[in-house]
């Protein structure tokens, strides 16, 4: 998951970007005024924003998160030694997902953080799409929880899915694995069925990354990777590539 972060004091960015690291995120950049951080959010696309009150120039935090949101809905987490009443009641108008007074611990950013991921999920999918164990997936990605950080997952990199018991086991492009506390036949109706396909009672694969089939020995090719296809499955696949 990548994090915008706007803060004016250097002391206080890098003590952002540092926590940001250990807690295995993405810094997508800082920058310390509204100028800077607008062009950042539209050049790297960021999944979160920290974001300071008191900024660089005319513009501050608040006028910055009134202004984002109107170009695209973002998480945000106010960061701030300002703790007044007024001040948070302008802050609380953009709807942000946490409001942290510094100074704060490794453990408020995280779940401020988790919280922001939270809130993603729920925008984007009903109650019942959400996964057990915090794990959560959107219109293009998934979120799994690993370790103590949630990890983002775009569609587009998962080579194939397995089953694995009780879990699904997610094959990326990169060569990672996630295992997801949900089984295949349930991961099947969460996945955009455009995009994948049942080859085996086991496995579901990403169409994208479909360079042979074998009839011969009933297996498909994913890039470097062979995955089994049953005779049951073996219709629609091939169905699959006619439509294409």
């Amino acid at each position: 998951m990548k994090i915008l972060i706007v803060e004016d004091d250097p002391m206080h960015s890098d003590r952002f970007e540092m926590l940001a690291d250990q807690l295995g995120y993405d810094v997508a950049a800082v920058c310390d005024n509204a100028f800077d951080a607008l062009g950042y959010f539209h050049s790297t696309q960021p999944d979160l924003l920290l974001l300071d009150i008191h900024l660089k120039g005319e513009t501050d935090g608040v006028q910055l998160a009134e202004k984002i949101i109107q170009i695209r809905p973002v998480p945000i987490v106010f960061v701030s030694s300002m703790d007044d009443d007024n001040t948070f009641a302008r802050a609380q108008r953009t709807q942000p997902v946490a409001f942290i007074i510094k100074p704060f611990s490794t453990l408020q950013l995280q779940r401020a953080i988790e919280l922001a991921v939270g809130s993603i999920a729920i925008k984007a999918v009903d109650e019942k799409n959400t996964f057990e164990q915090n794990d959560m997936v959107l219109s293009d990605c998934f979120f799994v929880k690993v370790r103590e950080k949630l990890e983002k997952v775009p569609f587009d990199e998962i080579l194939y899915i397995e089953s694995d018991g009780h879990y699904s086991m997610l094959h990326t492009t990169t060569g990672r694995k996630f295992a997801v506390r949900m089984p295949l036949n349930e991961m099947e109706q969460k996945v955009p069925a455009k995009h994948f396909a049942r080859t085996h009672r086991s496995f579901l694969i990403q169409m994208k990354w479909l360079q042979s089939i074998d009839t011969q020995n009933m297996v498909v090719m994913l890039k470097d990777k062979i995955v089994p296809l049953s005779k049951g499955y073996k219709d629609q696949v091939l169905g699959r590539l006619e439509q294409i």
